[in-house]
């Protein structure tokens, strides 16, 4: 095959992985939470379609920045259709009614989605699940505790706590080793404008056990925030803004046909009080101070039943 042959094949399969969900003819054009709320309500397929043909733009640019962060460009199609599993898992759990947008409630379950295929794709483990990711990372948790210890006794000290097999101790911590070991190779130019391939070093953002301690975080976290009252909850929120109902810190914003995600401005006592038509300023701020000493609380009993 000649190289323009090559070139005209590339360029088709360039347009069609940025073309996978376009329909034609167009379907109407709708606020995207409109979609979600018919699909929801009839149960039509036809709506996630017409929201997936709305969301492709966004969906390509989320897809072509993890292509060029992690140095995956033949990657492209899977990146996006990982994208859109997290949006069918969102949707799985996404309750209209709360009140918040769509957008934004997605938008954990996306990146999830993204992060679950670039850890699974670039550590070569294809086997890792959502059943047994979390198995691997708190063997890597322990493991790492225990001073990255290989002895025997320390892998039987592992199978104890974990009610596994030696055998399969020894596995998951060679899967978790080569997982922290992924080094990126990024295109770079000397001095001289001559390419050259700089090693990047070890990506620690993907350690197993850091995100094992990270998910028992944020676990304590939304359980503390859960025991505040509604008032509570909102003052927080507001005061260090961020959405009261999904977490998120940014807000979903259609510009020009497109969704833009937006920083949640933290709000002064002043104008949460305003807001909420409260007697006084202080009150808000007694509110807030409140609600941390009772979260505060809440972690510390998390805290001590961990240890």
């Amino acid at each position: 095959m000649s190289e323009e042959q090559n070139e005209v094949l590339e360029q088709q399969r360039y347009l069609l992985e940025r073309r996978m969900y376009r329909l034609d003819p167009a379907p109407p054009k709708l606020p995207a939470q409109e979609y979600i709320v018919r699909y929801l309500t009839e149960k039509e397929e036809k709506y996630l379609a017409w929201y997936l043909h709305d969301q492709e733009p966004a969906l390509n640019k989320l897809a072509q920045a993890a292509c060029e962060r992690y140095a995956m460009t033949e990657h492209f199609a899977d990146i996006k259709q990982a994208a859109v599993c997290g949006i069918l898992a969102a949707l799985q759990m996404y309750d209209p009614a709360a009140g918040a947008p769509f957008a934004a409630f997605q938008k954990r379950y996306i990146q999830d989605g993204i992060d679950d295929y670039i850890r699974t794709a670039q550590s070569g483990v294809i086997t890792m699940t959502t059943d047994t990711y979390p198995v691997l990372r708190r063997i890597m948790a322990i493991y790492h505790l225990n001073g990255d210890n290989c002895s025997d006794s320390c892998i039987q000290r592992i199978a104890d706590e974990t009610g596994m097999g030696e055998k399969s101790v020894r596995k998951y911590i060679t899967i978790g080793t080569l997982n922290e070991r992924r080094v990126d190779f990024y295109r770079q130019y000397d001095e001289d404008g001559e390419e050259a391939g700089e090693d990047i070093s070890v990506d620690t953002t993907s350690q197993p056990d850091k995100l094992y301690f990270r998910a028992v975080l944020y676990d304590a976290l939304h359980q503390a925030y859960g025991s505040l009252t509604y008032r509570e909850q909102h003052t927080v929120a507001k005061h260090l803004g961020f959405c009261d109902t999904c977490w998120s810190v940014r807000k979903a914003v259609l510009i020009n046909g497109e969704i833009e995600y937006k920083p949640i401005r933290p709000m002064t006592f002043e104008e949460i009080s305003h807001s909420a038509s409260r007697r006084s300023d202080r009150a808000s701020e007694r509110t807030y101070n409140n609600a941390l000493e009772k979260m505060r609380k809440t972690l510390l009993f998390h805290l001590e039943l961990w240890e």
